[in-house]
């Protein structure tokens, strides 16, 4: 569990419609969980780790981390808002309670909890989500040399990065039970609708090696 936020209060409160009323201890909590379980699930544990140990030192600003300084700024954030705001939605506007599940009014009013309205208004905000994490998924492909922490975990308890088709990745596994060069040799064009310029790209998801140059 981390202490370090990569978004602030100020900022999530700034571009999510919640109320300024709600306490902080909620927010707060809702980033980091946003971070420790959406975020470096996307990019893996070690690209997560070398941002917040960079953040941590207020080196941000070094020429040398000009990268990560882009990665952060013009991608990550977007989605930590939205996955924030996601992770946020139960404890703002939900309490559990023995009677079931409670919409606080203001003091100690209550009102039973419209779960149709509820359930639209998840799906709105995920939808932004996922919008913003295709974006930050594609970047760190194409500028995966920048980059070097994402393939470098060799230990179980560190997370690679999660590209599932959910999220449309070109990557390609070696060990895919039929490859793109199958369907090529037979006139198949084969590639993920999300990157038409690697035409070799098979089914399944990988290493960019396995990418033609």
């Amino acid at each position: 569990m981390t202490n370090t936020f990569l978004i602030s209060e100020t900022v999530f409160r700034t571009y999510t419609d919640v109320n300024q009323n709600i306490d902080s201890a909620l927010i707060k909590n809702a980033i980091r969980e946003a971070q420790d379980i959406t975020l470096q699930q996307t990019i893996g544990t070690l690209l997560y780790d070398k941002i917040i140990d960079i953040v941590d030192a207020n080196e941000m600003d070094l020429p040398a981390n000009s990268a990560y300084k882009t990665l952060l700024n013009d991608y990550i954030q977007d989605a930590l808002i939205y996955a924030a705001y996601w992770y946020s939605l139960d404890a703002i506007y939900l309490r559990s309670r023995n009677n079931g599940l409670i919409q606080p009014t203001g003091g100690e009013n209550s009102d039973g909890v419209d779960r149709t309205l509820y359930n639209v208004k998840r799906e709105s905000v995920k939808n932004k989500l996922e919008y913003y994490l295709n974006r930050l998924t594609a970047y760190i492909i194409e500028e995966e040399s920048s980059y070097p922490e994402l393939n470098a975990s060799n230990k179980l308890y560190e997370q690679n990065p999660d590209y599932s088709t959910k999220y449309g990745s070109p990557f390609v596994f070696a060990q895919g039970v039929r490859n793109a060069a199958e369907f090529n040799d037979r006139g198949y064009r084969v590639y993920n609708s999300m990157a038409k310029q690697y035409p070799q790209t098979g089914f399944g998801y990988g290493r960019r090696s396995s990418l033609p140059k």
